[in-house]
């Protein structure tokens, strides 16, 4: 009988299981750690609280999350714990919120430096996570120091690979790609990993997998304490997608159905199958309107080892495929077949080691038009765990050294499952990230290409009606026509997850030139709005509703289509809810200082309004900077410009206990650092809701 069923997601966790196997062993909270001897109140419970997250932690990687909840509670009873404060760190670093994992590792490190023996190596894996690659590579050489190198091979991990990365990694972050990356939200993402996005060769259908728990009755894998894997497709609705349903027919099984692939004109799905010989391709045929039973592709490719994914090219003549089978390099490499002259695969030939490394290489995807290769590789250049290279065959048949995609494409987490449009202009992946809704989410990538410059028509312009009329001929001096001018802003104002209108929500246009309200309006019963503006130009509107998160931005309306006197534009509004973040994007800073400037204060008080209005929620208030400096030196100021925002909220009356700071210094920038404008939006400062 097998042990475990492997899904897919599970080969790339192995090494994660291997770097959390050490914070498992022998490092058990003791009432004696714990207990607050002047503190009797509240000790029974918090004591519940860390017996059901020590059970939860102890399960695996996939319940760390859920370990974390109870972790977090019992800390408002004992925050000075050292041992708790190491494993809320290392839960924190096994999750997407692996931003918070720093400040608990390194408050347990100074409270007990010899809490736990890879100390050094959870807090060189959280300063990597977080872009803070040198005190990352400190830490690994502290960690590689303190260690023998037999204890090294025992847990799999190699000190020397993860400095190269970090290495790596600098460069990368130093010379960022133009890129938009936008997560394709709630209604896709789950909590859980969500991974693979296949979208249909209509461009109208996603299809992708999931290892949420689809009808709480799931059972958790051995191999890494998760959900099993299911297939979800999801129809495009406009600009969104609308929310997911998993495939119930023949493709669904009590086994784990891993989508990899659809034919080009999307009468095939290929599969993975981690029950069959450890693992393998299957595939599926579109008859009417229902999938057959997947079947086992060519006999010549399979193997009694693992065959993950797959891709072909255009005209399906060529195929690459992912294999530990004989002859790999090291671990999971890219193998290639072709058709013969009989219409039969080839026997399949090891890409070599120009393309395949020592460690794994994963997520193979043939670009629909041209002949580039995508993958994902922990070899090669990688930042950190799988990274995105492309690589593109030329016309005598050889394919160029493969290329790393970049940061921030590229982080020192997973990222995977790259796939690019024929156009060049958006590709989808999965990737783990501080914007995520929990594990790897779906996101999309916008390609911005190299920034050009503007050019600027110096030619004369000649207008016909200043021209001198001929004098024999009739002409008339042009008299003035009267024509109705009114302008209207007009659109809907909508629930950014749900989708569902909001009415009674106020709008005010500002006029950017003299900062004032020039036109104000309010929603009706459907979510619709009608105001008339002015002219036809550019407006600050702030959108404020009853429950919802204040909106400010600019309407660029100079650059939209005037259509019967009306120009559309549509809000979308985000609700109040845990976990929800903004950036205060009009808080301005003294240079080098955490001075608030004056004209910060129309935001401040729309921040303060915010909390006047809503009583119960809680906030944390982050600031971030650029990447100029060090790294300690712009996580002081960010800190102290975080410190300020809140003095000046409880200077308005907003309760200290509703408001907490922190500050990030440059580990999450949401711009490029290599421009004046992208080091302009990443010095922000942000709020994010704790509670309700």
């Amino acid at each position: 009988m097998r042990i475990f069923k492997i899904t897919i997601l599970s080969l790339f966790i192995l090494c994660a299981n291997s770097l959390f196997s050490k914070a498992q062993e022998n490092l058990k909270i003791k009432k004696s750690d714990f207990k607050i001897e002047i503190k009797e109140v509240g000790f029974k419970d918090a004591w519940k609280d860390i017996k059901e997250g020590e059970k939860l932690f102890t399960a695996g990687l996939g319940t760390f999350p859920n370990a974390l909840v109870y972790y977090l509670k019992a800390n408002k009873y004992n925050s000075e714990c050292a041992k708790l404060s190491y494993k809320i760190g290392v839960c924190y670093l096994a999750t997407d919120k692996f931003y918070y994992a720093t400040e608990y590792l390194e408050k347990a490190y100074l409270k007990d430096n010899n809490i736990a023996d890879d100390v050094h190596l959870m807090l060189a894996r959280a300063y990597h996570l977080n872009l803070d690659f040198d005190n990352a590579i400190e830490n690994y050489n502290a960690y590689y120091n303190s260690f023998s190198v037999k204890n090294l091979e025992k847990y799999d991990i190699s000190v020397d690979k993860y400095i190269k990365e970090c290495k790596y990694g600098q460069e990368l972050v130093n010379s960022p790609v133009r890129v938009i990356i936008n997560n394709l939200g709630e209604r896709i993402n789950s909590e859980f990993d969500d991974y693979n996005p296949v979208l249909h060769p209509n461009q109208n259908l996603l299809y992708f997998t999931s290892r949420c728990n689809v009808d709480k009755k799931d059972k958790r894998l051995k191999v890494d304490n998760k959900y099993k894997e299911n297939i979800f497709i999801s129809e495009q609705a406009g600009e969104l997608w609308r929310k997911p349903k998993i495939i119930e027919n023949k493709l669904d099984s009590k086994s784990n159905e891993s989508l990899l692939t659809l034919s080009s004109d999307g009468s095939k799905i290929f599969l993975y199958n981690g029950e069959e010989n450890g693992g393998d391709i299957m595939v599926s045929e579109l008859k009417k309107d229902s999938w057959k039973s997947p079947k086992r592709i060519s006999g010549r490719i399979l193997s009694k080892s693992k065959e993950t994914t797959i891709t072909f090219s255009p005209d399906e003549s060529e195929m690459f495929f992912v294999s530990n089978q004989y002859g790999t390099i090291g671990g999971m490499d890219i193998f290639y077949s072709k058709i013969d002259a009989k219409g039969k695969w080839t026997e399949p030939m090891n890409m070599n080691a120009a393309i395949n490394t020592p460690y794994d290489e994963e997520a193979v995807y043939w670009h629909p038009k041209v002949d580039k290769l995508y993958f994902s590789s922990q070899g090669h250049n990688s930042m950190g765990g799988f990274d995105v290279f492309v690589m593109e065959r030329d016309i005598n048949g050889v394919w160029s050294s493969p290329e790393n995609l970049g940061y921030p494409i590229n982080t020192p987490s997973d990222d995977i499952f790259f796939k690019m449009d024929e156009t060049n202009k958006h590709a989808y992946y999965s990737s783990v990230r501080d914007n995520g809704y929990g594990g790897k989410d779906l996101y999309k990538v916008i390609i911005l290409g190299e920034e050009k410059m503007l050019k600027l028509k110096t030619d004369d312009i000649y207008l016909a009606w200043n021209h001198i009329p001929i004098d024999d001929l009739f002409y008339h001096v042009p008299s003035e026509i009267k024509v109705d001018t009114a302008l209207f802003m007009v659109g809907m104002v909508t629930d950014s997850k749900s989708g569902e209108s909001i009415k009674l929500t106020k709008i005010e246009v500002i006029d950017l030139e003299l900062s004032q309200v020039v036109a104000t309006g309010l929603t009706d019963t459907a979510g619709m709005y009608q105001i008339k503006i002015p002219k036809n130009k550019d407006y600050g509107v702030e959108v404020t509703a009853k429950d919802y998160l204040f909106f400010v931005e600019i309407a660029y309306l100079s650059q939209k289509q005037v259509v019967k006197s009306k120009i559309t534009v549509n809000f979308q509004l985000d609700k109040i809810d845990v976990g929800a973040t903004m950036v205060l994007n009009n808080i301005f800073f003294e240079t080098n200082k955490a001075t608030i400037k004056v004209e910060s204060t129309t935001e401040l008080e729309r921040l303060a309004n915010l909390l006047i209005e809503n009583p119960t929620i809680r906030l944390e208030i982050s600031g971030h900077t650029d990447n100029v400096g060090s790294f300690r030196a712009n996580q002081k100021l960010s800190e102290s410009r975080a410190k300020s925002v809140v003095d000046y909220m409880v200077s308005k009356g907003v309760g200290s206990s509703r408001l907490e700071y922190k500050g990030y210094s440059f580990n999450q920038p949401i711009a490029d650092n290599n421009t004046a404008e992208g080091r302009g939006k990443n010095r922000r400062v942000e709020f994010k809701v704790l509670s309700k």
